[in-house]
């Protein structure tokens, strides 16, 4: 008898048990998007295959996680939870450094080389790259060549100030770095080394108290920033 009793209230447990999993409160119902400026809620339901009314065990936290940062590359890091019947995902997002050349449209790259969409020209205000030929610009896949790597770095470190002078960073046969600023003013880098010092020294004023790009244009000169300490001024290049 003791025996039958057990199983009954084991069954009347497993029974619970399922109707808890099954009510309201466990099944997806909304979703709280945090920290996205490039990405919808719905866009990211249709990528997780969100539907109203599922039950939350078909959707693990983790495995969401996982799904969004492999799917979508706007998104960079992610954090999942559920809150009852919603669930909050706060995201941080990429942000796009330059453009790249592909057929007849620009691949948008962030820092890291990952193209995060195709797009036209006006669409982003960023410095287009020259000199590297891309063969494919597959969605979230990284871009990887010998001298893209100093070219991102160099868009990601342009200061504020001149970053939306700057329309083009070109990269030479040598490897070397040069960026066209408004002007047009072409201001050498050389290698890709010591970046941050060279890219930090473009607000910089020249003797006469003027700023280093404001005395290249009224000379007509293009600025040499190889020597980070030693920025000089020189006659614009023939054929420049």
């Amino acid at each position: 008898m003791a025996g039958i009793v057990l199983l009954v209230l084991l069954g009347l447990g497993l029974l619970s048990g399922y109707a808890a999993l099954h009510a309201g409160y466990f099944r997806y119902q909304e979703l709280e998007l945090v920290g996205a400026a490039r990405i919808t809620p719905a866009e990211v339901e249709q990528i997780l295959g969100l539907e109203e009314g599922t039950p939350r065990w078909r959707y693990p936290a983790a495995v969401l996680r996982q799904q969004l940062l492999r799917l979508e590359p706007w998104v960079k890091e992610a954090e999942v939870t559920w809150q009852g019947r919603r669930l909050r995902i706060a995201v941080t997002e990429r942000r796009p450094v330059a453009l790249l050349p592909y057929y007849n449209l620009y691949a948008v790259l962030d820092a890291e080389g990952i193209v995060l969409e195709a797009a036209s020209l006006d669409e982003y205000r960023l410095p287009v790259i020259s000199g590297v030929a891309l063969p494919r610009a597959l969605r979230g896949e990284r871009v990887r060549h010998p001298d893209l790597a100093g070219a991102l770095r160099a868009a990601a470190l342009l200061p504020r100030e001149v970053a939306d002078q700057v329309s083009e960073i070109h990269v030479t046969p040598l490897g070397e770095l040069e960026l066209i600023v408004e002007g047009p003013v072409t201001v050498f880098l050389g290698p890709p080394q010591r970046l941050e010092e060279k890219l930090a020294t473009l607000p910089a004023v020249w003797e006469n108290g003027t700023p280093l790009l404001e005395e290249a244009r009224r000379r007509g000169y293009d600025l040499n920033l190889v020597n980070p300490d030693r920025p000089t001024l020189q006659p614009r290049s023939a054929g420049r």
